[in-house]
């Protein structure tokens, strides 16, 4: 009696969940958005706009989904500290569905998915440097449907996926091949300039497997693992994010 009470709470905590994020996924509306970030220093706002994440051959297209906010302290190197905005990691996300659900069949109950990124470290693990266009961080993706419940995660804190994107050529191992990416078009705003049109791109990550998949009990880690390809080694992967970027002083 209880298991079945705690299993409905549970269904309806992630149905309400499910609700919210897809009436979160609105595009980001102000560019550059430079709320929340310390008065008196510099501010940065990388907003993504399009892009493509590909585990194994496995494509998810990525929208206006990502963003990272916050004040940049110089600390006498390249890359500068990291600060958030209060009561935030820095990045800012919203769902992503996950093409074919679960199973392959969109339509069948219960089978959509959607995909929300997350950072799995503190905020400082964000590292920006400025003059080359450079972003590194380690993230998780919480995988969120009926089945899977809310605690679904590819990758945790201890064991993220580490990502490294780059603005020029990358070195991958085998069989990945080299990818480039961009800068974008520099543009003036007071205080600052912008990067419009930049793209960022990485393909020597590797993802492990899944964890707490199943109402957090790690009951269908094995089909999402099958599903997705994982553990995926690195070599195997890439993530292309195309974004605008701005940097100002914020008096």
């Amino acid at each position: 009696m209880m298991r079945s009470r705690r299993y409905r709470i549970v269904v309806a905590a992630v149905v309400a969940a499910m609700a919210l994020m897809v009436g979160a996924g609105a595009a980001q509306a102000v560019f550059p958005n430079f709320s929340g970030c310390a008065t008196g220093g510099f501010c940065v706002d990388i907003q993504n706009r399009s892009g493509n994440l590909n585990i194994r051959g496995f494509n998810v297209p990525l929208h206006e989904s990502l963003e990272i906010r916050g004040n940049l302290i110089p600390n006498g190197t390249d890359i500068p500290d990291f600060i958030p905005p209060a009561g935030t990691t820095g990045l800012f996300t919203r769902p992503e569905p996950v093409p074919g659900g679960l199973l392959g069949i969109e339509w069948i109950p219960g089978s959509s998915v959607l995909a929300i990124t997350e950072l799995a470290g503190p905020s400082s693990a964000i590292k920006i440097e400025p003059n080359n266009g450079r972003v590194r961080m380690p993230v998780k993706v919480r995988l969120v449907n009926l089945l899977l419940g809310m605690d679904c995660h590819i990758g945790t804190n201890s064991r993220p996926v580490m990502l490294d994107l780059i603005t020029g050529t990358t070195s991958p191992p085998l069989p990945n091949r080299p990818i480039s990416g961009r800068r974008g078009v520099v543009g003036s705003i007071p205080g600052g300039f912008t990067l419009t049109g930049n793209t960022n791109v990485e393909n020597s990550f590797a993802v492990p497997g899944a964890t707490e998949c199943g109402l957090g009990l790690g009951l269908i880690n094995t089909l999402v693992n099958l599903k997705l390809g994982l553990p995926s080694a690195a070599g195997n992967n890439s993530i292309v994010l195309n974004n605008d970027v701005a940097l100002a002083f914020v008096p």
